[in-house]
């Protein structure tokens, strides 16, 4: 009695289709990857935020600044982000310190660290091509302002009458 079992069409295609999922492994929904570190003027960011604006219509993409001043960008929930130009900013701010005389309520803010021509997409000089595949950007901030940066106008607050 030969007790060979039979192999089938819908048997190999169902084993060609594990074989591959196995080959290509379970990555996440976006092409590239994106690391680095971040400084300003020499010496790592103890903490703050990373945040990359596509340039295209598209979710924005963050990364946690950690206390040596590196980071990993994610989307949503999922490591990396799509392909193409970004504008890069970065907050970061000093550490919180409770004070004592409010008792129960969250500390206040620590004042911020990084030069306001950094934080905001619309004044940020950071812009950065991120290829398919993994991608290390440093992050090297300075003190001294880019040669064409303009402050923003304050907004004047309206008298209520």
């Amino acid at each position: 009695m030969n007790a060979r079992p039979k192999i089938t069409k819908q048997t190999t295609l169902i084993l060609l289709a594990a074989g591959s999922l196995v080959w290509t492994g379970c990555g996440g929904p976006y092409d590239s990857y994106v690391s680095g570190v971040a400084t300003l003027d020499g010496s790592p960011l103890p903490r703050g935020t990373v945040s990359y604006n596509p340039a295209r219509p598209g979710p924005a993409s963050y990364g946690v600044i950690r206390s040596d001043g590196s980071y990993l960008i994610k989307t949503g929930r999922e490591e990396g982000l799509p392909s193409g130009e970004y504008t890069v900013t970065v907050v970061a701010k000093e550490e919180s310190i409770p004070d004592d005389s409010n008792r129960g309520l969250s500390p206040k803010a620590g004042k911020t660290i990084t030069p306001p021509w950094y934080r905001s997409k619309q004044h940020s000089t950071l812009k950065f091509t991120v290829e398919f595949g993994s991608n290390d950007i440093d992050l090297e901030l300075t003190s001294e302002p880019p040669p064409d940066w303009n402050p923003p106008r304050k907004r004047r607050r309206r008298s209520s009458r």
